[in-house]
């Protein structure tokens, strides 16, 4: 027999044999009594789970009246594109994985345990940008375009810096927020005059032991939530101010463990909550010493401005005409009595207004991570 193969090229020996057999009326018993192979043999072609070899094409080429050949070209075929399948299939994991490296960074995300799988499959990444971004694909378009309206500190001239790893850190943001919006812990609906009292005495909690705990326990009742998760290598992020699920949101990164980084942060934050809370549906993602949009955006300069007020600002600077550019520790202890703020707080503002060298008084930055509750750290 000469007839021509047609190309089966997904289509497997053993699907060919049950369509035969079927136009026959032949049973799996019938096939196995006129092979002579026995009925687990006949199971393990028809489920290709034993190859053909050239005995059997021969004998399936006699009872279906097909040739040898077609029998071993319809196994070569099957093996042929199950070896294309399985190429293709690295090639979309591997373009895959490659996408989800470029515009988050995986490794660390992983290690901060924030994703749910190992992301080491296709449909594992999927599920991941499915839980993120509400789709199975990274939304490319959408973070170029910016269209996640992001309102403040979002660029930045240092190469490093990329907008996918901050919109990544923002996504996992409101992924928690969403979860804290949804809990029973804080059912307490926002109440603009108790934060802006909690505001303006924000000084007065920096020099109480327990102050951080309070002040965060004291937001929760104006029905402010706050939680920590940690910054991402190349977002230049201390904190985020947003509304989720109609609730204001502060998010601190702690991407310098230091207390008086923690106030200043909370503090302009809390200004943009009382000053722009009409905006806050757009995300307000700070990088605190991102001094060229301090100065370009007037919103930014406007929380900047109110969180010195908040601190106390004013009363500190003031002493720093009495300091000659030399302050000793005992000028800065009376300082940080006299303007009712931390020496941590005195200390960052000499130093941000160039009075102190920013090596000095290493001692008065102590870490800030480890006195938040574990009930506000997220990631």
């Amino acid at each position: 027999m000469n007839e021509k193969l047609k190309p089966f090229k997904k289509t497997s020996p053993g699907e060919i044999i049950v369509r035969m057999m079927d136009s026959l009326g032949w049973t799996q018993s019938d096939l196995a009594e006129i092979s002579g192979l026995g009925h687990k043999k006949i199971s393990y072609l028809i489920n290709n789970k034993q190859c053909i070899t050239t005995e059997t094409a021969g004998l399936l080429g006699r009872i279906f009246n097909k040739s040898p050949d077609f029998w071993m070209k319809v196994a070569l075929n099957y093996e042929i594109s199950k070896k294309d399948d399985n190429e293709i299939s690295k090639e979309d994991l591997a373009e895959a994985k490659a996408q989800m490296h470029k515009y988050m960074p995986v490794a660390e995300i992983k290690r901060k345990g924030w994703f749910v799988s190992n992301v080491s499959s296709i449909s594992e990444i999927e599920n991941e940008y499915e839980r993120l971004f509400g789709q199975k694909t990274f939304p490319v378009k959408q973070f170029e375009n910016n269209s996640l309206g992001m309102a403040a500190r979002q660029t930045r001239d240092d190469t490093d810096f990329t907008k996918y790893y901050r919109s990544a850190w923002f996504s996992f943001a409101k992924m928690y927020a969403k979860k804290i919006a949804s809990s029973s812990l804080n059912k307490n609906s926002y109440n603009e005059d108790v934060l802006r009292k909690i505001a303006f005495s924000l000084y007065t909690y920096t020099t109480l032991s327990n102050g951080i705990e309070k002040f965060l326990s004291d937001i929760s009742h104006a029905g402010v939530h706050f939680f920590v998760l940690s910054h991402l290598s190349k977002t230049y992020l201390d904190g985020a101010a947003f509304i989720e699920s109609d609730k204001p949101f502060i998010v601190y990164t702690g991407r310098y463990d230091r207390e008086d980084n923690f106030w200043f942060v909370v503090a302009h934050e809390i200004a943009h909550i009382l000053l722009h809370y009409d905006f806050l549906k757009e995300p307000f993602l700070d990088d605190m010493e991102d001094t060229k949009i301090k100065n370009q955006n007037e919103r930014e300069k406007e929380a900047d401005k109110q969180a010195g007020i908040f601190l106390n600002q004013q009363e500190v600077l003031k002493f720093k005409w009495q300091i000659n550019r030399y302050v000793t520790e005992d000028r800065l202890q009376r300082i940080s009595q006299a303007s009712n703020v931390s020496v941590p707080i005195a200390l960052g503002m000499l130093q941000h207004d160039g009075v102190v060298p920013w090596n000095q008084f290493t001692k008065y930055k102590p870490k800030v991570i480890h006195k938040i509750p574990s009930e506000y750290i997220k990631g």
